[in-house]
């Protein structure tokens, strides 16, 4: 088995990351579901405060660009959303995870990195058929100024 190299953390760094339900099964086809996710970013960015610049949730997986504060790592700001979420639902769901245990990471490099990221965020839903482009996703966000 091939081993997967640690993760370089930096600070001051913006982030891609995708986490991906447990065997892609999709649960975020549920609005309330989708809003509850929502809301453990809110939580989470209480104790592991970060940046949002974009999320699009889909029905097996999410997509966020992420910058965590200094001396936040993003494993901490992922983890603590993961199982917020699952802290949520649990009494509904009645199943430890509806994750899969790692989620992957891509380190903006420069401001093209980070445009091509937002581009990618904002066509995913379309690209899986759940919004027509002209159309407006219902679970996307993208900051109009997310440096300020």
């Amino acid at each position: 088995m091939p081993r997967i190299p640690e993760r370089w953390d930096g600070l001051n760094q913006t982030y891609f990351v995708t986490v991906v339900t447990r065997k892609r099964k999709p649960v975020f086809t549920d609005d309330a579901l989708c809003l509850e996710l929502q809301n453990a970013f809110k939580d989470v960015h209480k104790f592991h405060p970060f940046r949002l610049a974009a999320l699009a949730i889909l029905p097996d997986h999410w997509h966020a660009l992420l910058r965590p504060y200094p001396d936040i790592i993003i494993e901490n700001v992922v983890g603590a959303v993961k199982a917020n979420l699952m802290k949520r639902i649990w009494k509904k769901e009645k199943r430890k995870t509806i994750w899969q245990a790692r989620f992957i990471d891509h380190r903006i490099r420069d401001e093209d990195d980070f445009a091509n990221h937002v581009e990618y965020i904002r066509m995913n839903p379309h690209k899986h058929g759940l919004a027509q482009e002209s159309q407006k996703y219902k679970w996307l966000f993208i900051h109009n100024n997310p440096f300020k």
